[in-house]
């Protein structure tokens, strides 16, 4: 690739990502042209942008926590801070312009841009003997930061797949190449989905079956990708088996019984010696821009808590009580407690989505199975007792429940709330409410596809999401 355009791509991204340090695995990557697989891999290996993912929106949005009234009104106002009242309130506008890098959409297409240079940087570049496994690394590796992104972008800004036509429903401008001047519009829901599918099919031979380190993607994170794509899509099929390939491959479970859950951290940090994670990812949470998801302010929702039984180890394990009697979040997979929330891919969501697909397939004995081995190493050893059943729709309705036990601030929820409205029984309607003022989001509302920002509008020429 010419020297030109991948300096002046560097230079746009460096100057994007102003105040963050801009690579920590290798900084001297960011004075020269990457000339090797190893500069390519260290682009790739840059912790802070591309593990870091695009769920503020969708966390905001969703039922997983409360904020007072109180909290609500003394809530600094200020570009950075005024989007994120609005979004707890689901408003038309969330945007005013000027929000900058660090919201979901610049943060997610940053990662997308760094995938395209690596992938074009590379094209050109000769494989020396002993190289080939650290070339398909690299390629592999790109092809699945670009497809996760893409993925994460679509639960916010574009239309849940299946509600209507897919080929002709917008999707997301599909940057797929490093050149930040050509002039990419909307594709549609189809296409976006089909591009995460063929990005992914594409690094599945390239990468090794595991990771040995949790940032960096394995077949196993392909293939949890792709089963989270599929249940997205509805094809329960293909999910059930994405899901089943995932855990050939990684399928221990942390036995919370062996946890002590009593400290404020229970997980390790980043989650390192975590059999669990697939791919680490977080959705910082102690920032400026995301302030409304800290401590200070928002709470467990109420109905969330009451869905743990009193012999249920995940009460102890994600919440804890302060000295004023309220309940913060402590329980990330990231290990920092209150600080990050881990969304990346996980064996134990897996089991769930193998266990869900199970019951819509009518494979009742497969779902139990799966249901009762994860909920065995989340419940109290004495308390402990088999679930039974023998109509999948029962079968279905447990399960789903457990995703919220299990899965709280992963991320997961606003895209469950946008898959299950689309089904009678499972539908949900959200409230907030502040002092006398209620405010409702009903299945299926416009507002589940979050608008785009000011400045992608108007510089790109998008066409907006109709809200």
């Amino acid at each position: 690739m010419k020297r030109k355009p991948i300096l002046i791509f560097v230079s746009v991204l460096f100057l994007a990502a102003c105040g963050q340090e801009f690579l920590d695995v290798k900084p001297g990557v960011r004075q020269r042209t990457p000339s090797s697989w190893e500069d390519y891999l260290g682009l790739l290996d840059n912790t802070s942008n591309m593990n870091s993912s695009s769920h503020a929106l969708g966390m905001i949005g969703a039922d997983e926590y409360f904020i007072t009234q109180d909290r609500y009104e003394t809530f600094p106002s200020g570009v950075f801070h005024n989007y994120q009242k609005r979004a707890y309130t689901w408003e038309e506008r969330i945007f005013e312009g000027n929000e900058t890098y660090f919201l979901d959409w610049n943060g997610g297409y940053s990662n997308i841009l760094w995938a395209n240079l690596v992938l074009d940087g590379v094209k050109s570049l000769p494989v020396a003997e002993g190289e080939r496994e650290l070339a398909d690394m690299v390629k592999g590796t790109a092809l699945f930061h670009r497809a996760w992104n893409f993925y994460c972008l679509a639960q916010l800004f574009c239309p849940v797949y299946g509600q209507g036509d897919a080929n002709t429903q917008l999707g997301l401008p599909l940057r797929l190449e490093a050149d930040v001047t050509v002039n990419v519009k909307r594709s549609t829901l189809e296409a976006t989905y089909q591009r995460i599918i063929r990005d992914l099919e594409e690094a599945d031979p390239l990468l090794p079956e595991v990771s040995s380190i949790q940032f960096r993607p394995g077949k196993a994170a392909v293939y949890a990708l792709l089963a989270k794509t599929y249940l997205q899509m509805g094809d329960y099929r293909l999910a059930y088996d994405y899901a089943d390939r995932c855990l050939d491959l990684k399928r221990e479970l942390l036995d919370y019984n062996r946890i002590d859950l009593m400290l404020p951290a229970p997980f390790s940090p980043n989650g390192q010696d975590n059999p669990e994670i697939v791919f680490f990812a977080i959705c910082p949470g102690n920032t400026t821009f995301r302030l409304l998801l800290t401590s200070h302010y928002m709470q467990p929702d109420t109905n969330l808590l009451k869905l743990y039984g009193p012999d249920d180890l995940r009460s102890r394990a994600f919440f804890e009580k302060t000295a004023t009697g309220e309940f913060q979040y402590k329980g990330s997979y990231d290990g920092s407690g209150i600080y990050n929330y881990f969304t990346g891919l996980a064996i134990d969501e897996m089991y769930l989505i193998r266990a869900e697909c199970a019951a819509r397939l009518g494979m009742v004995e497969e779902a139990l199975n799966d249901l009762n081995f994860l909920r065995k190493h989340r419940v109290e050893a004495d308390g402990y007792t088999l679930l039974s059943h023998n109509d999948p729709k029962i079968i279905l309705s447990w399960i789903l429940a457990e995703r919220r036990r299990e899965l709280v601030l992963r991320g997961t929820r606003w895209e469950d709330l946008r898959r299950l409205n689309k089904e009678a029984e499972f539908a949900t309607t959200l409230v907030r409410r502040l002092g006398e003022t209620e405010v409702r989001l009903e299945p299926g509302s416009v507002r589940y596809v979050w608008p785009l920002p000011v400045e992608a509008v108007s510089l790109g020429g998008y066409e907006q999401n109709v809200r």
